[in-house]
């Protein structure tokens, strides 16, 4: 089975180096801004990117996956929400499982970030101008274009640019006037009708916050875990929660969970100060995830069982990604290691998409 998934991975890395090539020096590292430049409007390739064929072509070859439908109708959003579109391929210099689609003004960048659980699906994100730190947007790419739609309306302007943009899944989605003839304030509209998102869930328990019903903040911010299940941002901003509350033991448990049940870069948080609130602080990554195993107590591997090869492969390639979040390592360094990580792990499509962000 080893030779096997060998064989396997060096067809996937050739198959990467082959077809994914992105035209960035490998030397750009995540720490340097991300450019944000206009497109030509008159470039065919701005055509095939404004119709979101660049990025389904991209994500069907590099990562292996179908692509959303409604992927052509974000592109046009995110345009007509300022932002400017930027090849699929332009992925240097940003988390080695997003393919990035426009830059905006204050130099983050929104991205597809295909999830590394292996089930074929992406989640629209916002990279920070670091490269590494990242944002949800919304679950979905459908998600994210009701919401663009309807956060327009709510606005109370005159612009319809965005529905414009958004066409006929725009229109399938949300009928004209329908936010005003509801009568709910935007976070409630939002939750009712389009979908749970990361920052109307922390609006809504921030509206309850301000009522003085800590009680129901808390409800919200378990609903919030659930829904958004390893992202960080929920547990940090429920520690946030409890440590304003005075209830600092509760507090840095909450913060703990960011850090050992999530990808670090997905907390939304200044790791040193996400490990001062866990009592980690100065330590390294390797000390850290070495506290972390302890906790699973002396006797974890009597109940749990041995851990397999493939475990201990996604295990080093979440390592592996900490590491550059906390600084420890460049992007350009781990890029082949987390490759064969993914291909270890039996994730060949993960693998192959890592693969296909180095610049040859």
């Amino acid at each position: 089975m080893r030779r096997a998934l060998v064989a396997r991975r060096d067809r996937v890395f050739a198959d990467a180096r082959h077809h994914g090539r992105s035209g960035l020096s490998n030397r750009r590292i995540r720490n340097r801004p991300a450019r944000c430049e206009a497109s030509d409007s008159s470039s065919s390739s701005d055509v095939d990117l404004g119709s979101g064929v660049a990025y389904s072509e991209y994500i069907r070859d590099a990562a292996g996956i179908s692509p959303p439908a409604e992927l052509g109708a974000l592109a046009a959003v995110l345009r007509a929400q300022g932002a400017a579109l930027v090849a699929p391929n332009d992925r240097g210099a940003i988390h080695p499982l997003c393919v990035p689609l426009a830059r905006r003004a204050d130099g983050s960048t929104v991205a597809l970030m295909i999830s590394p659980a292996g089930d074929n699906t992406v989640q629209v994100v916002s990279v920070a101008p670091d490269g590494f730190s990242l944002g949800l947007l919304a679950k979905t790419c459908r998600d994210y274009v009701h919401k663009a739609i309807v956060e327009e309306e709510a606005a109370d302007g005159d612009s319809a640019e965005v529905a414009e943009a958004a066409g006929a899944i725009g229109a399938s989605l949300h009928e004209p006037g329908a936010f005003h003839t509801l009568g709910k304030e935007l976070p409630v509209y939002l939750t009712l009708r389009v979908g749970k998102f990361p920052d109307v869930m922390e609006q809504l328990a921030r509206r309850h916050l301000d009522k003085g019903d800590e009680q129901s903040a808390l409800v919200t911010c378990d609903l919030y875990k659930a829904t958004f299940e390893g992202w960080g941002r929920p547990h940090w901003y429920l520690s946030q929660v409890y440590a304003d509350a005075g209830r600092h033991e509760e507090a840095r448990d909450a913060a703990r969970f960011a850090l050992t049940d999530c990808q670090w870069s997905t907390a939304g948080a200044p790791l040193e100060q996400l490990l001062e609130r866990c009592g980690w602080g100065g330590q390294s990554v390797d000390e850290t995830k070495a506290f972390i195993e302890t906790r699973r107590g002396p006797a974890a591997e009597q109940f749990d069982g041995p851990k397999s090869d493939e475990q201990l492969a996604a295990e080093e390639a979440a390592v592996l990604l900490d590491k550059v979040y906390a600084g420890e390592m460049r992007l350009g360094e781990i890029t082949q290691r987390l490759a064969k990580c993914y291909m270890d792990s039996d994730n060949g499509a993960l693998a192959k998409l890592v693969m296909s962000s180095i610049s040859i």
